[in-house]
């Protein structure tokens, strides 16, 4: 019997470290940096990593990891008590940096509180809407509930978080899960755990990202951790984080579901004022366009000397033009300052583009415009 540190339940069977579990589970040593093995891109955290320390963070970044999801919240009264800090290490990284909230709901009026705990949780550590807010779909109470009613009570979770703004879901489950017990679709493609025996090339290319491994040491971090390999950009955002004298009552509440059994939360310092991290802007309704990102080719990215523009033509998009972080009409009074340039192949007309990749002069706002569009 192995113990799903995620919630502290005792699960038969299955192995979790930050998130869970997959399909095939093994009992192997502890996997090192290979060039057989799948890319960690991405890697998930909860107060059970809440000992690694900056230089740590820093470690995750200079061997390829690009994204964390951190858990943010359990059930309807559980918050991540190393959230804040957890946020910053991986903003000072330079990390893209998303959330999870680990599901207990199986009526819709609770998948809606869920919801507005998760809400809230992550509210108090960034004014962002643009991460990505993944249901961590694997709790043993929801294998008893029937497939339409799981799919159901995900749908009204949702639709809570898309209220408040947050339009970039996506669903966390192991691989034997789907299909039985929830379904993907249109807007949660999936972040699918399977853990073969010996993993290497690429799973699931219709999901936004394959968990294949809890059991993976990076160089000088002495500790297991889940990787996982993405399949597009979806993960890469980030968010202006404010983590100086944050403050939650819901992390410090004792009857929630997991509490007794979350580690002591590391002692959280005053620390400077954070850095602002790019905020890609206010939503554009559906982000993620694959077809998007697939019609164009790189053709090279270069840094760019500071040049001021504005524009309200066009919208602002990720490097590779997958995410669109929002148009420009719905920030017209903002003066745009250049970094890096770029110049991409379009498939469909056979014609080529330059992008400008800019920043708000106050920091909070950013992506790549087409250099037609600047003034």
């Amino acid at each position: 019997m192995r113990i799903n540190r995620k919630s502290g339940l005792a699960i038969l069977g299955l192995v979790a470290g930050g998130i869970l579990m997959g399909s095939s589970i093994n009992a192997n040593a502890a996997l090192n940096p290979s060039s057989t093995l799948p890319k960690t891109d991405m890697v998930d955290v909860s107060s059970w990593q809440g000992n690694l320390t900056a230089a740590d963070y820093q470690t995750l970044a200079s061997n390829g990891v690009k994204a964390v999801t951190i858990k943010a919240s359990e059930g309807t009264g559980y918050v991540n008590p190393n959230l804040p800090q957890q946020v910053q290490y991986a903003q000072q990284a330079g990390l893209s940096i998303n959330f999870y909230h680990f599901a207990h709901f199986n009526l819709t009026d609770q998948a809606q509180t869920e919801a507005q705990t998760f809400i809230n949780a992550v509210k108090s550590v960034t004014s962002s809407t643009n991460v990505v807010m993944v249901t961590d779909f694997e709790s043993s109470e929801l294998a008893g509930v029937t497939k339409d009613n799981n799919n159901a009570n995900l749908a009204a979770f949702d639709a809570a978080l898309n209220q408040a703004g947050y339009n970039k879901t996506d669903l966390y489950t192991m691989a034997s899960w789907l299909g039985v017990h929830v379904d993907t679709n249109a807007t949660n493609a999936g972040w699918i755990a399977d853990y073969p025996g010996q993993p290497s090339g690429s799973k699931y290319p219709n999901a936004n990202a394959w968990q294949w491994a809890s059991d993976y040491r990076f160089p000088s971090i002495n500790q297991n951790l889940d990787v996982s390999q993405m399949n597009n950009d979806y993960y890469l955002n980030s968010g202006t984080v404010n983590t100086s004298n944050t403050t939650n009552s819901a992390s410090s509440s004792s009857s929630a579901s997991s509490s007794s059994t979350t580690p002591t939360p590391t002692s959280n310092k005053s620390s400077k004022k954070s850095q602002v991290v790019l905020v890609p802007g206010p939503s554009a309704g559906k982000q993620y366009s694959a077809s998007r990102s697939k019609s164009v080719k790189l053709v090279w990215r270069k840094n760019m000397g500071k040049h001021s523009y504005t524009t309200t033509k066009g919208a602002r998009y990720s490097k590779h033009l997958g995410i669109r972080y929002g148009y420009n009409a719905d920030l017209p009074n903002i003066t745009w300052v250049t970094d890096a340039h770029e110049k991409l192949y379009k498939k469909n007309t056979g014609k080529y583009a330059i992008y400008y990749h800019v920043r708000s002069t106050t920091g909070n706002h950013g992506g790549w415009i087409w250099r037609g569009y600047l003034q």
